[in-house]
Formats: structure tokens, sequence, C-alpha cells
């Protein structure tokens, strides 16, 4: 059952974030909505967790299984790498403050989602305190799609490329989005849409 909650804290205004599994097909709509708004409205900024910082490359090498951390101290590193994404200079929130439409493929609900699935979920949600984005969207593809869809690409699996990993993914984010606060707008996305369907669904969606 849905309960989403009351909160008085503001979210980000233009930050419109796009979620879903691997293989989802989020990158490539991210790409199509920013070059659809773009044309509309030039200040407009795409953007991706794990970002390209340090930390955010060094994320991506234990994801591809090139370095060994701990559960909690890689749900740590996404947090820091995250931390400096809103925060540092030219981050989420110096762009939208100025009036640009700020795009991302995945926030924090990927943590929700992903983390919580090796981590105590408690402790992954305390450092995960930041701010929702004004827009959410969730392509929720069948994980035996994500699953067609990895195995289409070159190069091995990362190590959260794996369907019984998926399943619990999924069931973390739904039950995360059970609990979203009423003043974030939320979009959920049968992920069996043709590629334009779910482009002009998004538009509608943000009245864009």
């Amino acid at each position: 059952m849905t309960t989403r909650i009351e909160d008085n804290t503001m979210p980000i205004e233009h930050f419109i974030v796009l979620e879903g599994l691997d293989g989802a097909g989020t990158t490539t709509q991210l790409d199509r909505l920013v070059e659809h708004i773009g044309k509309k409205n030039p200040a407009v900024a795409r953007t991706f967790e794990p970002t390209d910082s340090a930390i955010g490359r060094l994320i991506r090498s234990i994801q591809r299984g090139e370095e060994s951390v701990t559960s909690e101290s890689l749900a740590l590193l996404y947090s820091a790498d995250r931390h400096n994404h809103i925060y540092g200079n030219g981050g989420i929130i110096e762009l939208a403050g100025s009036g640009c439409f700020v795009l991302s493929d995945r926030y924090f609900y990927s943590s929700i989602a992903y983390q919580s699935s090796f981590c105590d979920p408690d402790f992954v949600r305390s450092i995960n305190r930041y701010p929702n984005p004004e827009f959410l969207i969730f392509i929720d593809t069948p994980v035996e799609e994500c699953m067609r869809r990895i195995d289409m690409r070159d190069g091995r699996k990362e190590i959260f490329e794996k369907e019984e990993i998926l399943r619990t993914v999924r069931s973390n984010y739904l039950k995360a989005f059970e609990s979203l606060p009423l003043n974030v707008k939320f979009l959920r996305l049968e992920g069996t849409l043709s590629i334009e369907e779910t482009t002009k669904a998004i538009l509608e969606f943000l009245n864009l």
C-alpha cells in the first residue's frame, strides 16, 4: 500500500531524476529528454551517478569487480560521491538554483535499492539524507528483459547485474517509493513500452 508522507522540506526545483534497474533504459531516455528539453530551453544539464569524479571512478572500478571493499564501505563511497555531486562546485544545487534543468541518471534512491540489498537498510538511509528532486521517474522494466539487454552488451557483467540481485533491488525500489514525500512528483512507467512511447509519457508528465 502507498503511504506517501507529508514533508515540509522542499525538493530541488528543476531537478529531474530517472531510476531503474540495470538495463532498464534510463540512459537512453535521459539522452532523449536532454535533447528535447534543450531545444526549448538551452539551460539543461545531463548528469549521472556514480559521477565521473575520482570517487565515482573508484566506485565504477568496484562495480566492475576490479577492487574489493566491504558493502558498507561501498555505500559510504556512493554517499560521498553524491554529496559532492549535490553541493560541490558546478553541482546540482548550483545548476538548479541558476534556473537550469538538471537531469540525472540515478540518485540516492539507487543506493536505497541497491546497497540495502547488502547492508542494513537503516544504515543506508542514514547516510543518504539528501534533498529530493522535483520530479522522479521510475522505469519499471521486467528483470528478465533487463538481463536480456545486459547479456547483449560487450564485456563482463558488473557485480549487481545478476537476476537474483535485481529482483531484490526492484522490491527495494518499490518499497522506497511507497513513502515518498507528497511534494515529489512521481511517475512509474512500464518498461515494456517502446522508446518513443516512454519518452512521450515522460514529457507529458513533465509538461515540457
